[in-house]
């Protein structure tokens, strides 16, 4: 091998080992990754056309064909210019609503509260039909079922003498009588219509459930919100170095899985349309 081959082999080594920015990179580029195919970077190409431009590596692990793997090496081999101010040729922010509809994409605070309410089952109106289910299940009556059986055999006799005056019975008819009986009774107790240690119960899981509720729609909004303002601190003040950057990622990951466990998946969904 001569050194000139040397030369170029070390340089498209260098080439390949440098991270690709990942909101300017080709299909081709992303493609040269380690487990990146040229299918899944032309799927993070048209999500990143579609939304303009992407604001994390995060977004991504929901497209197809993006396991774990390739997940993992896009964050490594990627870089996410943000941008910044228009000296460094990128986006200016000059209002507050600027920075905000940078993630007019991202679902709502009203729809991530809708989706775990649904999900963790304390909608209000699910509440009360646990009380219009005791109200009917009282209204109905308690049926008791009866059953007799009666069995009468009887025989019936003559008496005649004999010489000596002694009475001799004679036989003159028998007969069974066999008797079954049903009996069917219908019975409502009407104090449990006004209150019932049913309706206890109802009353009692109810408070429970919008205790529940409410905690749930606290931590739900606690965490989107704190997502949104490690998002905005990633936007405009990103970090330099490549641990930072890894710290930055990991807690947007950790913020956005957190959402999905009070949502059964549907944030990450939302964020994949």
């Amino acid at each position: 091998m001569t050194a000139m081959m040397t030369t170029l082999l070390l340089a498209g080594l260098t080439w390949a080992a440098e991270p690709v920015p990942l909101n300017d990179a080709t299909p081709e580029q992303l493609a040269s990754l380690d487990h990146v195919d040229l299918g899944t970077a032309e799927a993070v190409v048209a999500l990143r056309s579609a939304r303009g431009r992407l604001s994390s590596v995060e977004e991504l692990r929901v497209l197809p064909g993006v396991d774990g793997e390739a997940l993992n090496a896009l964050r490594s081999g990627t870089t996410m210019d943000l941008p910044l101010a228009a000296s460094e040729g990128k986006r200016e922010f000059r209002t507050v609503e600027d920075v905000l509809a940078t993630f007019d994409h991202e679902p709502a605070i009203g729809d991530v509260q809708a989706w775990a309410i649904s999900y963790s089952k304390t909608h209000p109106a699910e509440v009360a039909s646990w009380w219009t289910a005791a109200r009917k299940a009282k209204l109905l009556p308690r049926f008791e079922l009866g059953y007799r059986y009666d069995d009468d055999f009887g025989r019936d006799y003559n008496y005649t003498t004999n010489d000596q005056g002694d009475p001799i019975p004679t036989l003159d008819g028998s007969d069974r009588d066999q008797d079954h009986t049903f009996g069917v009774v219908a019975k409502w107790d009407f104090d449990d219509l006004l209150m019932s240690y049913t309706h206890m119960r109802v009353i009692s899981e109810g408070q429970d459930t919008v205790k529940l509720r409410d905690d749930i729609m606290e931590e739900v909004t606690s965490l989107y919100f704190e997502r949104r303002r490690h998002q905005v601190e990633m936007l405009l003040s990103p970090a330099r170095d490549l641990k930072a950057q890894v710290e930055d990622q990991l807690k947007l990951m950790e913020l956005t899985a957190q959402l999905d466990a009070y949502t059964g998946g549907r944030f990450s969904e939302a964020l994949a349309r």
